[in-house]
């Protein structure tokens, strides 16, 4: 059992890339490119609590100076909410897809992508919500199209929060269980950073361009290898095993290789 709860929560090592591997890579020319990132634990630092994040100004201004030398053709894709994303980013203008692809906001446009029953989303709150009051160091985090239960606080408790997970996930008809780091989230099956993405690639100004993803977390491996399948650069941030082909150990270095990149 320790092994697939290691497996679950995304720590599964680090994959056999030799060191000199990582963060030794170029970008491609930036006129053919377009760059897709995620926001927690990628750009911005992981913090103790979601609120609690740092969005410095090296980030703002880095997204700047893309949104200006990509001409448009940057977006964000979280988990977060695209309301939750504004909070932080208020002078962002490039395209937002947020809740792990559930809804989308591009040219001052928001869209639900995904249909999925609320009544059910609310429900699932309410008994995690129950739930969490056992061991008070849970957080639990609703969402639009889902709940999410942390347990950064209390890693003794990450195998009764799987359990728990598990069973709301199989007695939800249309929702599946989404291990994140130190979190398991409850979300449509028909939502996913994956999806929400070809829809976007498929778009203007994005159409055509080569995709950059860069993402820490096990809810970007789909979008890691969707852009693997279209010969794009796929950056795993951090050292958990991953699709991708490309490597950097923390969002500093992202920050940096884009600062790069984008002179």
């Amino acid at each position: 059992g320790q092994m697939q709860y290691y497996q679950m929560t995304g720590f599964m090592g680090i994959t056999d890339q030799p060191a000199e591997a990582v963060g030794d890579f170029k970008l491609p020319d930036p006129d053919q490119s377009a760059l897709y990132l995620d926001f927690d634990g990628t750009l911005v630092e992981i913090a103790e609590r979601p609120d609690d994040i740092d969005v410095t100004a090296t980030i703002t201004g880095i997204l700047d100076r893309a949104m200006e030398r990509l001409d448009g053709r940057v977006a964000l894709v979280s988990g977060r909410s695209i309301a939750d994303l504004q909070k932080f980013l208020p002078d962002f203008k490039g395209a937002l897809i947020g809740t792990h692809g559930a809804e989308m906001h591009i040219d001052g446009v928001h869209s639900k992508l995904a249909e999925f029953d609320e009544d059910t989303v609310r429900r699932l709150c309410r008994l995690a919500d129950d739930f969490a009051k056992l061991c008070p160091s849970f957080l639990v985090e609703h969402k639009p199209s889902g709940v999410v239960l942390h347990y950064r606080q209390a890693e003794e408790c990450g195998a009764l929060a799987l359990r728990f997970m598990e069973s709301l996930a199989m007695a939800a008809d249309g929702f599946r269980l989404q291990p994140a780091l130190m979190a398991y989230e409850l979300k449509p099956e028909c939502v996913g950073k994956d999806i929400a993405l070809t829809r976007l690639m498929d778009r203007l100004p994005f159409r055509g361009k080569t995709p950059i993803y860069a993402g820490d977390d096990l809810t970007d491996e789909p979008a890691l290898q969707l852009v693997e399948r279209r010969k794009g650069y796929a950056i795993k941030i951090g050292e958990a095993e991953t699709v991708a082909s490309h490597r950097l150990p923390d969002p500093k270095s992202l920050l940096l290789k884009l600062e790069d990149w984008l002179v």
